[in-house]
């Protein structure tokens, strides 16, 4: 004979037992998720370190060098001849 209490009451022990896995899952889940996030955090800290820098005379020539040439400074720009020569 069939027993509609029981029945129920096994459904409503299933639907706990479900809830209980369900939740479960989700807290590991969400645990996990910060984990990483707290984990990736930590990496991206930057440490600057000092770096002695030997000057090589070769390339402050040369840039010296390159810098012997006038630079037009007017907002409206400067005006550019026939002949390829600049008036600054």
């Amino acid at each position: 004979m069939l027993k509609p209490f029981q029945i129920l009451w096994e459904l409503i022990e299933f639907v706990l037992q479900a809830l209980f896995v369900y939740v479960l899952a989700l807290i590991l889940v969400v645990g996990l998720l910060f984990y990483v996030i707290a984990d990736n955090r930590e990496k991206q800290k930057v440490v600057i370190k000092h770096v002695e820098v030997k000057e090589n005379p070769y390339i402050y020539k040369k840039v010296v060098e390159e810098k012997k040439e006038p630079e037009c400074k007017r907002p409206a720009g400067c005006r550019v001849l026939e002949d390829g020569t600049v008036e600054y």
